[in-house]
């Protein structure tokens, strides 16, 4: 089960508020409460904001999402990407696509630049970034042409470094790596992803009923970790968590490889194109799995230690802190002391 920081939802819902729309009855419809999208160590399964996000287009009719002065017409997106399957390579798709929003729209503004070092960096920039405050949108349409490349090409992307025009955010940072793995570059002149060229001459892969599946789906391609849901990462997610059995018991990486019917060194080389390990993968379960215990059950720390496979009790501590940056006890402590309190509505920015 992928997840999504809760600064995600939040944004989402504020930027629908300031545009009119109900945010109770939005997260109503997801299965969300205000107290959960308000408090900043909650998670939220991926397709619940995905859903949230649909509700967002289709009420606004806004593929923007109130983030921008101007609509983007529901299917400009889909429109451009039937546009850009049939081309040759990667970054001829990449090209065509950056030319079609020049075409429809001025309120965000893409231009690619390439250099001499072999890379060719997508520059991105917002007519009002006064409406984006907190960078929803800007982190949403660097995520949604990222894992379009990658998807197009059947891997991850392989990316030089992405470049943002705002402060290093505190809160969210951890998010970051699992959505553009790379190194970040903050306070920079522009916001870019900068991809390595070489992989932008491969050819796409993939075809037009592909893309219709995809399309069916989306935004929830843009949020699934990794980018390609038919990628090995995934595919070992999937075959750790059938059932979700706990204890969980983690098999050793060569068993993973034979039932994957690939060599170890071939899947380790694969898990590298796709900017994760075999070790990422699993801790990236555990902690899915020990912050939905810890907010539903009473579990001690001992017994989820055990629960989520750590030998010692204190390897799980320290793995939790890194994740949220509490011990599970504060963590626990902080969320039942919002979940306690009475609901209130924030008041909501209208405009007319």
């Amino acid at each position: 089960m992928s997840t999504s920081s809760s600064h995600y939802f939040r944004e989402a819902i504020r930027g629908a508020e300031r545009c009119g729309l109900d945010g109770e009855r939005l997260l109503a419809e997801i299965g969300a409460t205000r107290i959960q999208i308000e408090d900043p160590t909650w998670r939220g399964k991926s397709e619940q904001l995905a859903r949230l996000m649909q509700l967002v287009w289709l009420a606004l009719s806004d593929e923007f999402m109130g983030f921008t002065e101007h609509r983007c017409k529901v299917g400009t997106f889909a429109m451009i990407t039937h546009g850009i399957i049939g081309e040759e390579t990667l970054e001829r798709a990449l090209r065509k696509g950056v030319l079609f929003y020049g075409l429809v729209t001025d309120d965000i503004q893409m231009e690619l630049e390439p250099s001499s070092s072999g890379t060719l960096a997508l520059k991105i920039e917002f007519a009002r970034p006064d409406l984006d405050p907190n960078q929803y949108m800007h982190e949403f349409w660097l995520s949604v042409w990222y894992r379009l490349i990658s998807w197009l090409g059947g891997s991850l992307a392989p990316l030089e470094k992405v470049t943002f025009s705002y402060v290093r955010p505190v809160v969210r940072i951890e998010e970051f790596k699992y959505m553009f793995p790379a190194v970040y570059e903050f306070d920079a002149p522009v916001t870019s992803l900068v991809f390595r060229r070489e992989f932008l001459q491969n050819p796409i892969v993939r075809s037009k009923p592909e893309l219709k599946s995809f399309l069916s789906v989306a935004p929830l391609g843009f949020m699934t970790i990794p980018a390609d849901v038919f990628s090995y990462g995934r595919r070992i997610r999937n075959l750790i968590l059938p059932e979700r059995k706990l204890p969980l018991e983690f098999p050793e990486f060569e068993e993973v490889a034979t039932r994957l019917g690939i060599g170890e060194q071939t899947l380790r080389r694969k898990l590298r194109q796709e900017a994760t390990s075999y070790r990422a993968i699993i801790e990236n379960i555990r902690r899915d799995i020990a912050i939905e215990k810890l907010v539903r059950g009473n579990h001690s720390v001992a017994e989820l230690a055990d629960m989520l496979g750590y030998s010692e009790t204190r390897a799980f501590t320290r793995a939790f802190g890194q994740w949220t940056g509490m011990s599970p006890v504060q963590y626990r402590d902080h969320f039942r002391s919002h979940v306690s309190q009475p609901s209130r509505r924030s008041p909501s920015q209208r405009t007319g």
